[in-house]
């Protein structure tokens, strides 16, 4: 039964890295949307003000709206702490799932400790698609 518990703690760490990584990806994509339309809607606003109508003033102003330098830096920083944001959230939903996979993989002396902790994860599996299938605690009444 050892192998059940250690296959049940693979599988289950497996599904958990993989939905946390996915989760951190779209955080990640938010987070540089947002940081990207900032830099749009910043440049886009300081160009528009003028203390006086000139052309070459307006010619520099399209020019620094058209090379925003800084914005891929502002981008790029804010994928990577979106990703690590994202993840670190996505991380806490698994911690019960994390402990209870330890228990299965590394428990070797006691095999009903590491069978009870294989039980555990299909448990929580379980009720995972129960409650996503049903809706089961969460809210249904947007349109009221």
């Amino acid at each position: 039964m050892t192998i059940i518990s250690k296959t049940a703690g693979v599988l289950s760490l497996a599904s958990c890295i993989h939905d946390i990584h996915k989760t951190a990806l779209i955080s990640s994509r938010n987070a540089y949307a947002k940081a990207a339309s900032d830099a749009v809607i910043t440049s886009s606003l300081g160009n528009q003000k003028a203390e006086k109508v000139s052309y070459k003033d307006a010619q520099r102003k399209n020019w620094l709206a058209q090379n925003n330098f800084s914005a891929p830096y502002k981008e790029f920083f804010a994928r990577v702490g979106g990703y690590i944001i994202g993840a670190a959230k996505a991380s806490v939903r698994y911690i019960p799932n994390f402990a209870l996979a330890a228990v299965a993989l590394f428990t070797k002396k006691y095999k009903g400790v590491a069978n009870a902790a294989a039980v555990g994860l299909g448990v929580i599996e379980l009720f995972d698609f129960i409650k996503n299938a049903t809706n089961i605690n969460q809210r249904t009444d947007y349109l009221k």
